[in-house]
């Protein structure tokens, strides 16, 4: 083999030619493991149709960004996956983020660059120009039989998936507790569980349940199938008004993975004869490199329930009956029996028992006309379970008894309406005396006339005229204090404290009833305050209970922050108020993939020490970068 080679230099020479090509290849093939390609599926495509974008690279990708997609609608994403190849003995890998897009109009649009850090350099996908053509007839008629067919599956699908409300009674007297459930089952595997809208509850008042940080599913047998199902809310509800209520409807969204329908041919022009096979046929919107498992977002939407509330009876009402409704006890304490003038007596009211505790307002006092009193202070222990809620109502009265003697404080009163006897039930506490004797600040009348007590006090207040030494000159007017700037000065003082005093309070208050500019106020702080607690939560180890807090975190600031009722919270109603404020994509979308963190750890909740870490500092610049984006606008 050597003898081509006339000298040792030309056998040195093709080995250094040979080493640097060697060399060249591998950097050629490290480079090309270092890019990130864009792939578009299919393309083009007409108006309205879905189609997937992919961002692929052969190697691991960290810090990945999504560029905006302007105008296309988001439908789903990032869904990330890897394969795996050998062929002929060589490995490739493919990891993949892949986005769901709906095309909104025709015309040419392009996809920018993403961008993610691979082995350790920053890369980006080259731009992808996507071309939407206008429907023609024969695709509109596909496009309707494509939307068909998924309303099929999404039938089919909510028969393995769904809310279902349930309450132990359903015909009450007002006021009368009830116990609602709702409950999801499910035969399918899920992924995700996302409450959308709590229901309004219309005509009620109630009290949530306590229930676990992560889901709790047992098996139960419907219909000859096993389903998997969870307590998603408990509350209890206590009807506020007679006639025919509705238990609104609870609405959610869940992430299901299925198996698709296999595609069959049929028929001499080779479509499918699968009902579900349009849903598929251009570019499945839900595809998984692995296979036909796929991952489907179902909306789930509880039936309305109705229940029956009759009217408490109207005969033998007792003049003491504000509303109490169930089983209760009275008690009473006073301390101490015997005082003096003006100094303060506690009379305690506690009401025992099982109903709606919560309602129970403080009972009107009948005393002595010589005894003040003032709003009592209330203490609740109630404990509201599956059982209902029971517990004690304390209220608790300051007395100040003005003149000296012995008072009769009449018993205490409390109606309630009876549900095992099913009569009005009235309650009486023991009747108090209180010794009253004189104090020293007490006035000193008795019978409309003055004590020498009161002469006494009296005479200390005159004051006699003081005569001058003979000679002193009276100061002229004007020479003294009298009459002087200064005492001007003194004299409009009060009045401009008094008016300095009603415009702070005038702007104090038009402050408190501006309900949400406090809230868009203290958005940060009480974010921070929640944050603090998921930071204790990682430290002691408390999975479910640090992911609760930094969702809790993220939804509380946003409902504060962006001025969004609670029960209206959805990831559409927040990103379309912080795209209104000008919040830009990325920071829209990295709060969307937090929540969705979040909400994954509840059916996953086995996560590293270091990726819960990841999650909380993720959650802090988020909420520290949208309360920069906020501001400037």
């Amino acid at each position: 083999m050597f003898s081509r080679y006339r000298s040792p230099i030309s056998f040195l020479a093709w080995n250094i030619l040979y080493c640097s090509l060697s060399l060249l290849t591998f950097a050629s093939a490290r480079l090309s493991a270092q890019e990130m390609t864009a792939i578009v599926q299919p393309n083009p495509i007409t108006a309205g149709e879905r189609f997937q974008v992919s961002f692929t690279s052969s190697d691991a990708m960290t810090n990945f960004r999504a560029p905006s997609f302007d105008g296309f609608t988001l439908l789903n994403g990032p869904m990330q996956s890897q394969s795996m190849q050998i062929i002929n003995g060589v490995t490739t890998r493919s990891i993949s983020y892949t986005y769901i897009l709906q095309a909104k109009s025709e015309g040419k649009f392009t996809i920018q660059a993403a961008m993610a850090d691979v082995g350790g350099k920053r890369v980006q996908s080259a731009p992808v120009t996507v071309q939407v053509l206008k429907m023609s007839q024969v695709q509109a008629q596909q496009k309707q039989e494509e939307r068909a067919a998924e309303s099929v599956l999404m039938r089919e699908l909510q028969k393995g998936v769904y809310l279902k409300a349930s309450v132990n009674k359903t015909s009450v007297l007002r006021g009368e507790q009830i116990v609602a459930t709702y409950k999801l089952y499910t035969r399918l595997t899920l992924t995700n569980y996302t409450p959308k809208k709590m229901p309004a509850l219309t005509g009620f008042w109630n009290q949530d349940i306590d229930s676990p940080q992560q889901l709790l599913f047992n098996d139960e047998v419907i219909g000859g199938q096993v389903y998997r199902v969870a307590a998603v809310k408990k509350l209890v509800l206590f009807p506020q008004q007679s006639g025919a209520l509705e238990l609104d409807p609870m609405e959610a969204e869940v992430l299901a993975r299925v198996q698709v329908p296999a595609r069959r041919s049929g028929g001499g022009n080779g479509q499918s004869n699968d009902p579900f096979d349009a849903f598929f046929r251009h570019g499945d919107p839900f595809s998984d490199p692995f296979g036909n498992v796929q991952e489907v977002r179902v909306p789930l939407r509880s039936l309305p329930v109705k229940i029956n509330v009759r009217a408490l009876p109207q005969n033998d009402v007792p003049a003491e009956f504000t509303g109490a409704v169930g089983s209760f006890s009275l008690e009473t304490s006073m301390t101490p029996r015997t005082t003096k003038t003006n100094e303060p007596v506690k009379l305690v009211v506690k009401i025992t028992g099982k109903g709606n505790l919560k309602l129970i307002d403080p009972i009107k006092l009948q005393l002595p006309p010589d005894i003040e009193t003032y709003e009592p202070t209330t203490k609740d222990n109630i404990d509201v379970s599956e059982d209902g809620a029971s517990g004690t109502r304390i209220f608790e009265y300051l007395l100040i008894p003005r003149f000296a003697g012995d008072f009769k404080i009449p018993p205490v009163s409390f109606a309630y309406f009876d549900l095992e006897k099913k009569r009005y039930t009235t309650l009486q506490s023991e009747e108090y005396t209180l010794a009253v004797e004189k104090g020293k600040d007490e006035a000193a009348v008795v019978g409309g006339k003055y004590t020498q007590e009161s002469v006494n006090a009296f005479n200390s207040d005159i004051r006699f005229i003081k005569m001058g030494k003979s000679g002193e000159r009276l100061p002229r007017r004007g020479e003294g204090f009298y009459g002087s700037p200064q005492m001007l000065g003194l004299l409009a003082l009060p009045f401009v404290l008094f008016a300095g005093f009603i415009f702070y309070r005038r702007r104090d208050e038009q402050l408190r009833s501006d309900i949400a500019l406090m809230k868009n106020r203290s958005a940060t702080r009480i974010a921070t305050k929640r944050l603090g607690e998921a930071k204790k939560a990682l430290a002691s180890g408390e999975a479910g209970k640090f992911h609760d807090e930094i969702s809790k975190a993220l939804w509380g600031y946003m409902s504060d922050k962006l001025t969004i009722p609670p029960a209206n919270l959805s990831r559409e109603t927040v990103d379309a108020a912080l795209k209104e404020r000008g919040v830009n994509e990325e920071l829209r979308l990295n709060f969307t993939k937090t929540q969705d963190t979040c909400e994954f750890a509840r059916f996953a909740p086995a996560h590293a020490a270091g990726e819960m870490q990841q999650l909380y500092t993720n959650a802090e610049n988020l909420i520290s970068s949208l309360e920069q984006a906020l501001k400037k606008k």
